[in-house]
């Protein structure tokens, strides 16, 4: 099992969702516990709604790679890894489970708890690494697990920048001057849209207002 130990300074404050994207849960739990594979998480769910916890909680696992959300950089110093039983993109993408939803909010709230951890510091993989990852993906519905994520105060109008929305979803501003259409992307991943691109309409821009501020 591959992992670090956290430095002093660093405190957990995030929960990363991801999906595995291999061809089964065998297959992901292997390359999970291999040290050649330089990844791993801390949990992993099953489709049947099993939780394997695969790493301590006070151990920083390789899960998020290169990074960035807020104003941080390496989210694995800061965060707990998910990685829910998916074969993803690449395999055949599917509708996760209601098992794996009822695992995941029965998980996440006792990680919540824990670690004193806020709904708006439930994130995705996509969120943190537009430019390279696409998981949890536009199939998974955050409602399902009770995460309430985006609570800003409304602005008295929309007249909102997409600059400025984007930087109020979080995405660091590295990923905004350098990679916004895979920033789009991510957004049109949260709002669970069944075709993802880069491009821009007024229907796009209401539906991202509405996300950030209903």
């Amino acid at each position: 099992m591959n992992y670090s130990f956290r430095k002093k300074n660093k405190t957990v404050k995030y929960v990363v969702i991801h999906y595995t994207g291999m061809k089964s849960l065998n297959l992901a739990y292997k390359k999970l516990s291999d040290k050649k594979s330089n990844v791993s998480a801390h949990y992993l769910i099953s489709t049947d709604g099993k939780i394997y916890n695969l790493l301590c909680l006070k151990f920083k696992a390789w899960h998020a790679g290169k990074s960035r959300w807020r104003n941080n950089i390496n989210i694995n110093d800061y965060s707990l890894g998910i990685e829910i039983e998916n074969k993803g993109h690449k395999h055949g993408y599917q509708d996760f489970t209601q098992k794996q939803y009822a695992a995941l909010k029965k998980l996440v709230n006792f990680l919540k708890k824990s670690f004193n951890i806020y709904d708006k510091n439930i994130i995705y993989h996509s969120d943190i690494s537009p430019n390279r990852k696409k998981d949890p993906g536009e199939k998974f519905i955050l409602k399902n697990i009770g995460v309430k994520r985006f609570k800003n105060p409304k602005y008295t109008n929309m007249n909102l920048s997409l600059n400025n929305m984007l930087n109020l979803y979080g995405f660091h501003k590295y990923y905004i001057n350098n990679h916004k259409k895979y920033c789009i992307m991510a957004v049109k991943r949260t709002l669970n849209y069944k075709k993802i691109s880069s491009k821009i309409s007024k229907n796009f821009l209401k539906n991202f207002y509405n996300l950030l501020f209903s």
